[in-house]
């Protein structure tokens, strides 16, 4: 094992160490939480993963769902353009073990060092009246087909969405040799 490093290469660091603490708020309260981080071709990642899936917590119901799920991980970047947004997909799970969207959400990483309590606000789509109707009959909700619109503002507000739950996270953020390297956005 080589411990790979940036030094040499000329490029500034990025460090993103945290967890995905919970989630309140939803229509149910069994929750679990897919999320990935989309980055820019100026960002390389290093080290830890991209995307993960929480494991799925049943609270009282007066309480949040904890996750407390680790997030770590270690980029090189060249500028800013394309910095970390953090997509998550809340899902939950019914008492016959049917899994439904509870809502979509999506923040940028924190550009500053330290430590930052973040909520992220979470939306999911309404539908047409039909599949408003089937849903209320039937069960499942309506989902997207493609996951771009999660952090594109531009194609979301063209969707008809009603406000869902919060997810709460708490990031600790270390950049090293934005400086040195003259990174700039």
């Amino acid at each position: 094992y080589k411990p790979l490093t940036t030094q040499r290469r000329g490029m500034a660091e990025l460090h993103v160490v945290g967890q995905l603490l919970g989630g309140d708020g939803f229509q149910r309260n069994s929750l679990f939480c897919k999320w990935s981080i989309d980055a820019g071709p100026n960002f390389r990642l290093l080290q830890g993963h991209t995307s993960g899936q929480t494991h799925c917590d049943h609270p009282n119901e007066d309480e949040p769902a904890v996750w407390a799920h680790p997030l770590d991980l270690h980029y090189a970047l060249k500028g800013f353009d394309g910095w970390p947004k953090l997509l998550l997909e809340v899902w939950t799970v019914d008492q016959f073990g049917r899994c439904e969207l509870g809502g979509y959400g999506c923040c940028v990483v924190p550009t500053s060092s330290g430590m930052h309590e973040v909520k992220v606000q979470t939306w999911r789509p309404c539908g047409t009246l039909r599949e408003q109707i089937t849903s209320f009959f039937l069960g499942g909700v309506p989902t997207l087909k493609h996951r771009e619109v999660i952090s594109s503002s531009f194609d979301r507000f063209r969707l008809h969405t009603e406000t869902a739950g919060a997810v709460s996270l708490r990031l600790c953020i270390v950049t090293k040799g934005l400086g040195r390297y003259r990174v700039t956005g």
